[in-house]
């Protein structure tokens, strides 16, 4: 979805699958003024991503929601297509390696010291399968979001990569390190 390639866009879209808000509840928490705020929601709720929740709010409040489906992006086949996805997987990727970056060089808790996970694998993978693993963790993850806000609960940040090993040229291995370090995880078993 193109409107989610602009990254406070991205980041409004991510804060209402917390519930309703208004553009002034969003601007606060993002940090940017409410009339851009608005602006960036309107861009959302014309594509579909977001919707106005009519039962909430007044003529001069207007509330926003998230759709009830949760959004995969397509990778069109156009070249205009695949560079609007490709700018916001970029933007995906820069902000996994900002929170992990966060993570390794800053001080979280004790508790998240021994439950933060990390693991990556190396599959062998159809595109369909690819495609139907990455749902199947696109459901698990949107259950988790739709729960009730519980006082023991903060903000954590969920990344999950389902990509092609891609070589870097012809005469480069199959995979960018030796066969002995091909699967690794840490965390919680």
């Amino acid at each position: 979805m193109w409107t989610l390639a602009q990254p406070l866009r991205l980041r409004l879209f991510e804060l209402l699958a917390e519930g309703p808000a208004t553009a002034a509840q969003l601007a606060r928490r993002v940090g940017e003024s409410r009339g851009l705020t608005s602006y960036h929601l309107r861009v959302l709720g014309r594509s579909g991503a977001i919707a106005e929740d009519a039962s909430l709010g007044t003529r001069r409040e207007r509330w926003w929601r998230r759709a009830e489906e949760p959004v995969v992006w397509p990778t069109p086949p156009d070249v205009e297509g695949r560079a609007i996805t490709d700018r916001a997987r970029a933007t995906m990727f820069a902000r996994d390696q900002e929170v992990r970056r966060r993570f390794v060089t800053g001080a979280p808790s004790p508790d998240w010291q021994r439950s933060a996970f990390v693991g990556n694998w190396f599959l062998e993978l159809t595109p369909a399968e690819a495609d139907a693993l990455g749902r199947r963790m696109l459901v698990l993850v949107d259950e988790l979001r739709r729960l009730p806000r519980r006082p023991d609960a903060g903000p954590a940040f969920v990344s999950v990569n389902v990509l092609p090993v891609v070589a870097e040229d012809a005469s480069a291995s199959r995979l960018p390190f030796d066969e002995s370090s091909r699967d690794a995880a840490t965390g919680p078993v």
